[in-house]
């Protein structure tokens, strides 16, 4: 990243952070944070008891009048269920004092403010710089950087005390011209032409998440200090952040659908079952497994290997024709009946194959057809036919069941019968279900279970388990597994993933000069990766995708290095059982620091990355900063 980048990130981050300073770390302008009373006034602030005057003061040298302490003591009241046996008792002797003004209707409507109707908005700023991969691979790379600014609108508002609705507006702009990626950014038609979904454009605001919960069981009185709303025992509904695991890594993004969670996601054990459709999926990656890859069959008979073999029979048809009437090599003009004649051969020819490959309903039986079409017409030997069957099996047989020569498809899972429309299921629908007991800053233990609902589940079933622990207040250690238990055709395997890290420190964006540091080794074969992760960088290593990939010299588009490198081993004829393709090994350097309340700034460094097949991928460095403006 060159200086000018990195200064402009700083730059935009500490505008935003001072932003946050102003109006969320320090609630009055006369209280500084130096004061010995700054801590309790902050926090009397944040928990809705005291407000302060229009003027944005706290005057703490004022006396205050008994109407402005009965609002104190109602609201007070309202949070009795958060104190203690002492506290309560003090705010019933206040509450007795104050009786007659704790009577009137502004106190009471005061108190009734804070108990419900209460809305909380965060504004989050992120200012990103990270390289974007045409082709990551060391020996052909291509990048361009990208520096993005992300803007996300944040509503909670607490209808009442068991019912809360949540919304994000979010948008992506594009700091350097170049174009911001987005998983769900594009979306494909009924022919595969892909295609800017309306309100992913630079600058266009996109409803990101909007659900509502409803709190049952016994009523939680214990969230009033905190924003976002009871945590126990809830029910919800619209489109809600799933993340699996520790890292999600493996997958941090949004369903929409529904949602149920018993227990208390702050503390405890909890356990969620959701359903719905997962709407962070980078189709580019998912497509080709569910949806196929057209035009194998053009490239294919349009490569130099067919057009000599048509050239090839063509002359020996046209030298059988012009014997036959007499016409030989040594006859005037021959060189112009030969072209002539090589010319109508080969029209034949081609006609013969494409009609042969139309008409049958796999790649084997095309085969199979192009060779007794062949000899039926009179195009070649029986014998010569015999040696190009041998030929095609031996370079194209272990994926010739994949291909559909109607369409001119290849399914990578056809043999499990999924060939979906482009348009279908774009939204992948899955089941999910949770097990999370987690003691803050102690341990944590994550086991989870998913599936994709439909065709989409012949491709992906897995469950995962997550951990991580405190060795000591400073130090933790994390790891993470997750298995696919479908088996996938390319790499013919039942594709696992695995990480484990460790750190030391732990940021937190609500305390100045918090910081941590750690590092990540990341292990995912290809079919682990279910396509929206919560690390640019991971995505980029575990979900390449290149631009545009040839094949037999046509250009295919944007394709899946997993696919494209199986498919060039193939017609290269250097594939054996033994290769792997796709996927990522890699170590993960994380640093992140907290210079003010509300900044965050992270820095990632990806290293010594290779695919399953050990082919080395470029280094990767990305730098953010994230501001939270309340």
């Amino acid at each position: 990243m060159s200086h000018c980048l990195l200064k402009t990130t700083l730059a935009a981050a500490v505008f935003a952070a001072a932003a946050f300073t102003v109006s969320a770390a320090n609630p009055f302008a006369d209280v500084d944070d130096s004061s010995w009373a700054y801590q309790a006034v902050s926090q009397l602030s944040d928990q809705g008891v005291v407000d302060g005057y229009p003027d944005g003061t706290f005057r703490g040298d004022k006396n205050v009048s008994r109407y402005e302490m009965s609002r104190i003591i109602a609201r007070l009241m309202a949070k009795e269920n958060t104190l203690n046996a002492s506290q309560k008792a003090t705010v019933d002797k206040l509450a007795g004092e104050y009786a007659d003004e704790l009577k009137s209707p502004g106190v009471r409507v005061a108190e009734l403010e804070k108990k419900t109707g209460h809305i909380n908005t965060i504004t989050e700023l992120r200012v990103q710089d990270v390289p974007r991969y045409d082709n990551v691979y060391k020996d052909s790379k291509s990048k361009h950087d990208e520096l993005s600014l992300r803007v996300r609108l944040n509503t909670i508002a607490n209808v009442n005390d068991r019912t809360t609705v949540y919304s994000q507006l979010e948008t992506y702009m594009s700091m350097n011209g170049k174009d911001v990626f987005q998983p769900n950014k594009y979306g494909y038609d009924s022919n595969g032409n892909r295609y800017e979904r309306n309100g992913y454009g630079d600058g266009d605001f996109h409803m990101n998440r909007l659900w509502a919960t409803y709190q049952f069981g016994p009523k939680q009185t214990d969230f009033t200090n905190r924003p976002f709303g009871p945590s126990k025992n809830l029910i919800g509904i619209g489109q809600f952040p799933v993340k699996m695991g520790v890292t999600g890594y493996t997958y941090d993004g949004q369903f929409k659908g529904i949602v149920a969670q018993f227990g208390d996601y702050v503390e405890g054990g909890h356990l969620t079952v959701a359903y719905g459709r997962a709407t962070d999926i980078n189709y580019d990656y998912t497509g080709p497994m569910m949806r196929g890859m057209k035009g194998l069959g053009k490239a294919i008979l349009g490569s130099d290997q067919t057009k000599s073999l048509v050239t090839s029979l063509s002359t020996q048809i046209a030298q059988k024709a012009l014997a036959a009437k007499g016409i030989s090599p040594s006859t005037p003009g021959y060189s112009t009946y030969m072209k002539a004649a090589a010319a109508q051969a080969a029209s034949t020819v081609t006609k013969t194959v494409m009609s042969a490959a139309q008409s049958s309903s796999t790649g084997s039986e095309m085969i199979k057809n192009i060779a007794q079409t062949a000899v039926g017409n009179n195009l070649m030997s029986p014998e010569d036919a015999k040696k190009l069957t041998e030929k095609l099996q031996s370079e194209y047989g272990n994926i010739a069941d994949l291909y559909n020569p109607s369409n001119d498809t290849l399914y990578p899972m056809r043999s499990q019968g999924v060939e979906m429309n482009w348009n279908e299921d774009e939204d992948v629908p899955v089941a999910y279900a949770s097990y999370i007991f987690r003691k803050p800053q102690q341990w944590e233990f994550h086991a989870y279970g998913m599936t994709a609902v439909g065709p989409v589940g012949k491709i992906c079933r897995a469950y995962g388990f997550a951990g991580a622990y405190y060795v000591t207040p400073q130090w933790h250690v994390q790891g993470e597994f997750v298995k696919n238990v479908r088996r996938l055709p390319l790499n013919n395997e039942r594709p696992y993933s695995f990480n484990y890290g460790l750190h030391y420190g732990t940021a937190d964006v609500l305390k100045a000069g918090s910081y941590e540091l750690g590092l990540d080794y990341i292990y995912s074969q290809a079919g682990t990766y279910f396509g929206g992760s919560s690390n640019d960088i991971v995505d980029q290593y575990m979900g390449h995708v290149y631009k545009n990939w040839k094949f037999q010299g046509q250009d295919m588009g944007r394709t899946p290095a997993y696919i494209a490198d199986k498919l060039d081993a193939i017609a290269n004829g250097t594939d054996s059982p033994e290769k792997n393709y796709g996927g990522a090994k890699f170590f993960l350097a994380k640093a992140s620091f907290v210079p003010m309340r509300g900044l965050q700034i992270e820095a990632d460094y990806g290293f010594n990355a290779k695919d399953m097949g050990g082919r080395k991928m470029d280094n990767m460095f990305m730098l953010r900063a994230t501001a939270y403006i309340k």
